[in-house]
């Protein structure tokens, strides 16, 4: 009996879109986009030492975060301005800057968000989590979804901060306004992220 070929076999797994264009697909290759993790890996007792223990924790996240775009950045260029946004968005929140200026916060919680919402995207499409889009109606599916998946982490940050005004440090804003204020921000930036992952991934694809 003749086997079908993979094509055409429904029991072989295919691949729902191309490997992700990473930098990094085949082998760790240092490069200068490590000196910034290496940063964000130092700074987490400078911020202990600074701002106290819910600051290292803030900066623990932020060093797991430029970990995960070195794995799931499709391009170097992407890896390092995501670095650069978690860096400062930690570096803000140590050093108070949220307080000084009330701007800042809201533009750090979009660009934030747009870029942990796009690269859980990614780690979700990688590891066959996440379907392909082949028609209209799945994209604006897959759109949804994404957008969906990065609101939830708004809602996990603003959970995130309420515990830590109330079990660490009672100076963390929070309070209705800020709380809208950040998930409106955190709900644009994973719409955005939403575009701009449906966009990279049809490049991949037709590449």
């Amino acid at each position: 009996m003749s086997k079908l070929p993979a094509a055409s076999n429904p029991r072989v797994s295919l691949p729902l879109v191309k490997e992700p264009a990473s930098a990094y697909e085949q082998v760790f290759v240092p490069h200068l986009g490590d000196a910034l993790r290496l940063v964000a890996l130092l700074a987490i007792p400078a911020a202990w030492i600074v701002s106290g223990p819910l600051s290292a924790l803030t900066m623990l996240l932020v060093s797991g975060g430029t970990w995960a775009l070195r794995y799931y950045s499709q391009t170097r260029s992407e890896d390092l301005a995501g670095q650069i946004v978690l860096l400062l968005g930690g570096a803000f929140s140590v050093l108070g800057s949220y307080r000084e200026v009330e701007w800042l916060d809201l533009l750090v919680h979009l660009l934030m968000l747009a870029v942990l919402t796009k690269t859980l995207a990614i780690v979700l499409i990688h590891h066959a989590m996440l379907p392909d889009a082949s028609t209209r109606r799945q994209t604006a599916g897959i759109l949804v979804a994404v957008t969906g998946l990065g609101v939830l982490l708004a809602v996990l940050w603003e959970i995130g901060e309420w515990a830590g005004h109330t079990f660490i440090n009672s100076e963390v804003g929070v309070g209705y306004e800020d709380t809208l204020g950040d998930l409106a921000a955190g709900s644009l930036g994973s719409l955005i992220a939403a575009f701009w992952f449906h966009r990279s991934t049809r490049f991949s694809r037709q590449s």
